[in-house]
């Protein structure tokens, strides 16, 4: 996870060059990352803010909160794909955000609806979707997949990971159910992001098809994962901040979407859980792990 904060503020960094700013020397660019938790974003947040920097750049919903809380002066572009702009309250309205926040943001129905139907593609004997949440982070999210899956005549139940550790809760899953006739659906959320490569692991071994919210849940050996390029959004993040330096107000600068969605498929995955993907999936997705 380090290692991908570093190369999205790198991105970041070269999307300021590409709008022929001289980083280190016309404007000085900061990170803080590390482990997941509001209180150290909260602490961050404040150090920056007492720095009276130009604008602050928060790349999950807690870092996002934390910047609000600490300033209703200072811009702030967010990167939040787990909560809504609006429902927030970060902004009045996407066209014109009318406060010091602005940023990107995902259309939850549309996002879920189409991580509903690859995976039913993919799994077409499930019946049920058991999605995986992890409280508020992740209850806009819940919402959207339970109204998505309604139209597709897949039922939706919601397990939280709580205190249980990510084997534990997959086995109890898969006990209670068959697991041929559900699929996991792991939401977005920074800590479970971090437990991906321990849920997937744990499904496989359980016989269930899991999917994620994220692309990364792919990668760390879930069946699919769909979501928002990171890469694609620190490259626009960049732009948006060039408008702010540039005199923009950001009450003015309208909420963006993500960029750009990617499907994820995991072939090793599926052969594993002894699957058969469509070649329509297979021909949708942008990137195969083998």
């Amino acid at each position: 996870m380090l290692t991908d904060q570093i190369k999205l503020a790198a991105i970041f960094v070269q999307g300021l060059r590409d709008a022929d700013w001289e980083v280190s020397e016309e404007v000085i660019v900061e990170r803080r990352g590390g482990a997941p938790g509001a209180d150290r974003w909260r602490a961050a947040a404040r150090e920056l803010v007492a720095r009276r920097v130009s604008a602050l750049v928060a790349g999950d919903h807690a870092a996002a909160r934390a910047a609000r809380e600490a300033t209703d002066a200072i811009p702030i572009v967010a990167i939040d794909f787990e909560g809504d702009a609006i429902g927030s309250g970060f902004v009045r309205s996407l066209a014109r955000p009318g406060g010091n926040v602005t940023g990107f943001f995902c259309d939850f129905g549309d996002a879920m609806s189409e991580l509903t139907k690859a995976l039913r593609a993919a799994v077409p004997k499930a019946r049920q979707l058991l999605a995986l949440t992890d409280g508020e982070a992740t209850e806009i999210q819940a919402r959207a997949l339970r109204e998505t899956a309604r139209a597709l005549d897949l039922a939706v139940d919601t397990v939280a990971l709580g205190a249980a550790g990510p084997e534990a809760l997959v086995d109890r899953v898969a006990a209670a159910r068959v697991a041929a006739r559900v699929a996991l659906v792991v939401l977005a959320s920074p800590r479970l992001e971090s437990e991906a490569s321990r849920l997937a692991k744990r499904a496989i071994r359980r016989k269930m098809a899991s999917a994620g919210a994220f692309i990364r849940y792919a990668h760390a050996g879930g069946l699919l994962a769909r979501g928002p390029s990171l890469p694609d959004t620190f490259r626009r993040a960049a732009a948006m901040v060039d408008r702010v330096l540039r005199g923009a107000r950001v009450a003015d600068i309208a909420v963006e979407r993500p960029p750009r969605f990617e499907l994820v498929i995991n072939l090793k995955t599926a052969a594993a859980l002894e699957l058969a993907l469509p070649s329509g999936l297979m021909s949708a997705s942008q990137h195969i792990v083998r």
